[in-house]
């Protein structure tokens, strides 16, 4: 049965219709937008699930990183020895044990009784007698004050009135040398600052002096002792082995160095602004032939003589890297390493020509083994790459006797300024920095010597 429809319906059905397409394309249309949206959402959505994922990581690292620092920081474990080092024990004699006899006795004196110290009875003459000898000082012992006439006399020769000059006197000064040598050590060996040299000479000798009045007398020191600087710096020219070193220095609050040259019979200091090649080259010279013991800086490569590298500096890089994290190509590189300078500290000690080119050849050998393997540690890679960049200054010690494996010297001669940093926190300006290294160069050349620093200071 067919459906019949009257106009109106129809009309009416084809409005409905028309309507209905327009919201079926709206509906598209916003179905089209949420599906953008919604595809937009889950690239968003994707990102940061992959930034989440990256920040955990980051977290787990840094908590890893955190636990390490606090086991190095915080837990107590035993240093491990980066290698056994073989002690000879040394038997003390019975002098040791006792201060020395005084050289000579300024007062004697006699202790006697005449009645008994615990029940105040008589007492015999005496029967025996023991010596008993006490050294002391005087708590505060009176200043010379020594007063000079000094004539004048004319001269037909010259013109004009002569008069002579004052023996064991500093010039244009009214203190004199031995104040001068206890100021010099009291600031550049025993390391006290300028207001506590002014309170020993206050308290001690009842000497009056301002901290102006101690810095003066410093540079008049270092006036003094210049033709004896110029002998150090040419005997570190002329050493046969000459030990380099630097460390941080600071003149009038602004960045400094210091460096060191000790050779086997002086060590000289030098203050600069610069941590540059040249101080070195000025300091061994254009015609130097010994030996230069240094660490791996570049700095001390490319200069005349040989060159030897400081394997105690190499094998504490290794064990503080095993020490940070454990794994195995940084225990084998430390091992090896701690292997070759065991071997070359044997051979030096008691160095013989034919044992020292037979070591030569075995310390070659594992070396060669050591940079022909594949490292994948990059502390490690870089260590090795270090050893082969400085592979012809690694056994210099075995070419030659009494080279030493190591920069020990030059390390305990800078340990002496480093205190000194600690204490006074540097220099004040560059004339007083040149003060310290000259005078301190005389007193450590004065320690190789064996003189005594207050003789040879007053001596010179």
């Amino acid at each position: 049965m067919a459906l019949r429809l009257s106009e109106s319906a129809i009309r009416l059905r084809l409005v409905e219709w028309r309507n209905l397409k327009v919201l079926h394309k709206a509906a598209r249309e916003r179905v089209g937008v949420l599906e953008e949206k919604n595809r937009e959402l889950r690239e968003e959505n994707e990102e940061l699930r992959d930034e989440n994922a990256a920040l955990r990581e980051e977290t787990r690292r840094r908590e890893e990183t955190i636990e390490k620092l606090q086991k190095l920081l915080f837990e107590r474990r035993e240093r491990r020895a980066r290698m056994a080092r073989a002690r000879v024990p040394v038997p003390r004699a019975a002098e040791s044990y006792r201060r020395p006899a005084p050289a000579a006795i300024t007062e004697r004196r006699t202790l006697s009784l005449r009645c008994c110290p615990e029940c105040a009875g008589s007492v015999s003459r005496a029967q025996s007698s023991r010596m008993r000898v006490v050294e002391d000082i005087a708590p505060h012992p009176e200043p010379i004050a020594a007063e000079w006439t000094i004539t004048r006399h004319w001269c037909k020769s010259c013109r004009k009135l002569v008069e002579g000059n004052v023996p064991g006197v500093l010039p244009r000064s009214t203190l004199g040398p031995g104040v001068l040598t206890l100021v010099a050590l009291a600031r550049f060996r025993w390391n006290l600052p300028f207001g506590k040299i002014r309170d020993v000479l206050t308290l001690a000798y009842g000497l009056s002096v301002s901290e102006g009045e101690v810095a003066r007398l410093l540079s008049s020191a270092a006036d003094i002792l210049g033709p004896k600087w110029e002998e150090i710096t040419e005997a570190v020219r002329l050493g046969k082995r000459v030990h380099c070193d630097e460390t941080g220095w600071y003149v009038g609050g602004k960045k400094a160095w210091a460096h060191v040259f000790s050779s086997e019979k002086a060590t000289l200091y030098v203050i600069h602004d610069t941590r540059g090649k040249g101080v070195a080259e000025r300091a061994l010279g254009a015609s130097f032939e010994g030996v230069r013991v240094s660490d791996c800086l570049p700095n001390y490569k490319n200069l005349p003589g040989a060159h030897q590298i400081c394997w105690a500096h190499l094998t504490r890089e290794a064990c503080e890297n095993g020490e940070r994290e454990t794994n195995a190509e940084r225990r084998i590189l430390s091992r090896e390493l701690d292997s070759l300078y065991a071997r070359l500290r044997k051979e030096t000690a008691d160095w013989d020509e034919t044992s020292a080119r037979a070591a030569r050849r075995w310390c070659e050998c594992r070396l060669g083994r050591l940079l022909a393997r594949s490292w994948r540690d990059p502390p490690s890679r870089r260590l090795v790459e270090r050893l082969r960049a400085f592979r012809e200054a690694l056994f210099t010690c075995l070419d030659s006797p009494g080279i030493p494996p190591d920069n020990n010297e030059a390390e305990r001669s800078l340990r002496k300024l480093v205190v000194q940093r600690k204490i006074s926190g540097g220099s004040r300006s560059w004339k007083h920095a040149a003060v310290r290294a000259n005078v301190m160069s005389v007193l450590e050349t004065l320690r190789k010597e064996g003189a005594d620093a207050l003789a040879g200071l007053q001596a010179l």
